[in-house]
Formats: structure tokens, C-alpha cells, sequence
């Protein structure tokens, strides 16, 4: 005689035939001899039905190649079939013998009721005929069970190995730096393993927890592992772009490409956590990148207030001019950065950027002056000493200086236009006589401290008395305040290349 029990329709303890061991006797069939059935079945799978025989056992291939094992007087041929496998164990007085059978090698499942009693038959890989003989009452249901399981499994199986070569192909795709193409594959295989989960969550009753699944979620972890990687090493190579873009003073790249890097470390933190590898390190690399965004956001400030502190604490009018002029291209940079945009991503008000650039533009011009009529006044006192070829050196100076100041004028204060034009002409003026003297022709009296020809007054006075430093703390807050003396070209991971 033989059973099959559907284990899905009981309550409470597990029956006999999967509990009991030892031999039988006069009036018990036995059990099996080394242990319980239930022993031999893995915490992550669950029993579904649980079949006998006393006499038969179980039959594998056919002819003088085939294998027929009965169980030993006394003992059983049990049978559970879980939501993973087949498990077929025969009882000896020497020990049991046991026999697995995944359900994703099981194909052509049968039951055979004419033989006094039931027999389930299948073919293991397509090849080897497998006949388990039990029961027949609930035959039409486990051969039911085990077709079902075996579709299942081998849909699922067949997906999941597709998966696993996608998830290869996307990560030689990013070790060879095909970063767009690596994310497409690993979000194609995600695609994939949906449609795994789907078959696998029908496999079992609503909110029952199968082998099945758990097999799809071994897999989903070593995809969720992938796709960290890759979407790690995009965030990577967006931070080398940022960075290369910030050395160039490219501020808006960079943010845009640190932005980038962002969106990737936050769709790493919207996986489950516990999948993630190298969690810890991955939040280290976004809270740096965090920092690194932050002092972005104040470089382009920072390098006009350093420009505009050296040009106050230059001596030379030459060099404060042009500390003054580095000062008023990067105060209208910061102006321009996120022209039009809702919100302003870069450090520094409009208004009070704009007050200070004024001044440093009106401090531009006069410190060009100064360089400007420093060089004439020198070439006065050659012309005086007569030294006519070094006051022709010095008032050439003072032209070029002057044409400089009047283009910047013209660029940055126009009212002071005027001012530098006659300054230019009376240097030119100075240029024609001192050529004529060279030349040796006739030259009209130097009239050059005559009263009427004296060149006007600017009302231009030295940058340092026209503009109170912004070093000073009470004036730097007018600009920006806070603004650290960080170092804006940093390592914003620490991880050495993408």
C-alpha cells in the first residue's frame, strides 16, 4: 500500500511519515532507518506532499540499464516533494538510500492508476524515465503540483540564467568604460528578473514565501550588486568630469556634472540597503562630494575676493591693476553663473556683487592711471634733465599704459573716458616734441607747465583710498560672508579614477 499526503490541507504536526524512524513490525510498516524524512529537507524550501510505499519503492530507467530500489522488510520508501525538488528516500536495515530531483529537471509528468496502485513517472533532463510509485488517492493532484512546479522552475531558471549573462555583459561594459551602455544592460536584465519574480510570486498562494522566490532574490542581490557598481563608476567619472571642468573655471560643468554624480549615488541608496556592497564606503565617497559641491558653490566668490584682497595689498599700481582687473572678470562671473536660472546655485548676492564691482572697476581705472602718468611724469623729468631718448622710452610707456586705461574705461567706467583722452593727447603731444628734438628740427617753446596746458584733473585717487579693502570683515560681509579658505582643487572622492 501506499499514500500521498497533500500537506497544504493539514494543521498542526507534521505526520508520522515525515517525523518516524525505525523499523516496523507486526501491525507498522516502519519508517526509514537513519533519520526522519523531514531531516533531510533544507530550512528554505517547504514540503508540499509527502508520498509512500511499502513494497515498490522506486524504479530509474528501463532494461538491464535500469534500477529498481525497494525498501528493506520493516522499512518505507518515502517521498516529499517541496516547492524546490523531489526527495525520495528508501529505507534499509544498512541504511537509507536518497535520491533528489529539482523540479527544473523534471519534464513529462504522468500518473498511472492500473497497477492496484498509483505511480507518478517523469523524465529527468529529457533522458532517464523515473517511475515513483505511491498512492492514488490525490495522484491527479501531485502529478498536478509537479507539472506546474517544473514549468515554473524551468521558466524561471531560463530567465534568471539570461539575467546573469546580462549582468556579466554589463560589467565588462563598464570595466572597458562603455558607462551608458553598462546601465542600459543592467536595467534591461532588471526588466528581466521582474518578469521572473512575476512566474515565481504565482508559483505559490498569495503571501506564502516559496524556494522559487528565494531563488529569484539570490539572483536580484547579485543584480543589485551590479548595478551598484555601475552606477558607482558613472558617479565616478561624473566627478573627474566636475573636476576637470572646475580646473578650467568651466563653474556651471562642474556643478552639472557633480549634479550628475549625485543623482547616481542617490539612486544607489534608493536600493535596498542590505544588497548594497560597500555601503559605508559609497555614503563616505557622497557625503565628500557633498562637500566638494559646497565648496563649488563658493569658489567662483571666493577667487574674486582674493583677487580683490591682492590688488588692495599691491604696492605697485602695475600689479594692483592687474590684480584688479583678475577681480572684475571674476566678480562678473559670479554675476553671470546661473543667468536667469529660479534659484542661484553659487554663493554671492547680485547686489552687493554689483556695488563692488563698481568699485573695483573705478579702482581698475585709476590704478592704470597711476602706471600711466607715473611713466609721463618720469618722462618730464628726462626731458628736463635732457635726456631725450630715455623721456622718449618713458612717454611711450605712458601711451601704451594710457591707450590700456582708456580701453578699460570704455569697458568698465566710461565716465572717466574723457578724462584719459586728453591725458592720451597730451602725452601724444609730449611724444611729437621729443621726436622732433631727436630729429633735430625745430621744436616750439615747451610749453608743458604752461598753466593752459596743464592736463585736467581725473579726481581718480589711489585704489586703496577709493575702495576700503574687503579684507576688512565688515566689508567682506557685504560681499559674501563665511567665505572659507578652502582648497577648491581637492579630491572630491579620495577614490583616484573612475
Amino acid at each position: 500500500m501506499g499514500k500521498i499526503i497533500n500537506l497544504d490541507n493539514l494543521e498542526g504536526d507534521p505526520p508520522d511519515v515525515l517525523t518516524g524512524t525505525g523499523p516496523g513490525g507486526l501491525f507498522s510498516s516502519g519508517y526509514l532507518h537513519d533519520g526522519p524524512a523531514l531531516a533531510a529537507v533544507d530550512d528554505d524550501e517547504t514540503p508540499q506532499f509527502a508520498l509512500t510505499s511499502r513494497k515498490h519503492g522506486i524504479e530509474i530507467g528501463a532494461g538491464e540499464s535500469g534500477e529498481t530500489v525497494r525498501p528493506g522488510s520493516n522499512y518505507r520508501m518515502i517521498g516529499v516533494v517541496t516547492d524546490r525538488r523531489l526527495l525520495v528516500l528508501v529505507g534499509h536495515d544498512d541504511g537509507d538510500t536518497q535520491y533528489t530531483v529539482p523540479h527544473v529537471d523534471i519534464d513529462q509528468v504522468a500518473g498511472d492508476r492500473s497497477l492496484g496502485h498509483g505511480r507518478i513517472t517523469f523524465r529527468r533532463c529529457g533522458d532517464t524515465e523515473w517511475r515513483v510509485h505511491c498512492g492514488k488517492q490525490g495522484l491527479v493532484d501531485l502529478t498536478a503540483y509537479l507539472s506546474h512546479a517544473s514549468q515554473a522552475w524551468v521558466r524561471v531558471e531560463n530567465i534568471l540564467d539570461e539575467v546573469k549573462r546580462m549582468l556579466v555583459t554589463a560589467t565588462e561594459q563598464r570595466d572597458r568604460g562603455d558607462h551608458e551602455e553598462a546601465l542600459e544592460t543592467v536595467l534591461e536584465a532588471e526588466d528581466r528578473l521582474d518578469t521572473a519574480g512575476e512566474t515565481a510570486a504565482e508559483f505559490a498562494p498569495p503571501g506564502d514565501a516559496n524556494a522559487l522566490e528565494g531563488r529569484v532574490a539570490t539572483v536580484r542581490a547579485r543584480y543589485i550588486g551590479t548595478l551598484t557598481e555601475v552606477r558607482r563608476s558613472r558617479a565616478r567619472r561624473a566627478v573627474d568630469t566636475g573636476e576637470r571642468h572646475w580646473r578650467q573655471n568651466e563653474f556651471e560643468a562642474a556643478y552639472d556634472a557633480y549634479d550628475a554624480a549625485r543623482a547616481e549615488y542617490d539612486e544607489i541608496f534608493s536600493l535596498p540597503t542590505e544588497d548594497v556592497p560597500d555601503l559605508a564606503d559609497v555614503r563616505a565617497e557622497r557625503n565628500r562630494l557633498d562637500d566638494v559641491v559646497e565648496d563649488l558653490e563658493r569658489s567662483p566668490l571666493r577667487t574674486a575676493v582674493a583677487a580683490d584682497n591682492e590688488a588692495v595689498a599691491a604696492a605697485d599700481p602695475a600689479v594692483a591693476a592687474d590684480h584688479w582687473a583678475e577681480a572684475l572678470e571674476s566678480y562678473r562671473e559670479v554675476l553671470e553663473l546661473d543667468w536667469g536660472a529660479d534659484e542661484r546655485r553659487f554663493a554671492g548676492d547680485p547686489e552687493k556683487v554689483r556695488d563692488r564691482l563698481g568699485a573695483v572697476a573705478e579702482n581698475l581705472v585709476a590704478a592704470r592711471r597711476t602706471v600711466a602718468t607715473d611713466a609721463m611724469e618720469a618722462g618730464d623729468w628726462y626731458a628736463d634733465a635732457s635726456q631725450p631718448d630715455a623721456a622718449l622710452e618713458e612717454y611711450e610707456t605712458a601711451r601704451a599704459a594710457f591707450e590700456t586705461a582708456l580701453a578699460d574705461a570704455r569697458d568698465c567706467y566710461p565716465d572717466a573716458t574723457d578724462h584719459l583722452e586728453a591725458e592720451l593727447d597730451a602725452v601724444e603731444h609730449r611724444l611729437s616734441r621729443t621726436e622732433a628734438r631727436l630729429d633735430g628740427e625745430p621744436v616750439d617753446v615747451d610749453d608743458r607747465f604752461d598753466e593752459a596746458a596743464t592736463a585736467p584733473d581725473l579726481d581718480l585717487t589711489a585704489a586703496e583710498e577709493r575702495s576700503p579693502s574687503p579684507a576688512d570683515p565688515t566689508d567682506l560681509s557685504d560681499i559674501e560672508n563665511a567665505i572659507e579658505d578652502t582648497d577648491p582643487r581637492i579630491d572630491p572622492t579620495g577614490h583616484g579614477g573612475s
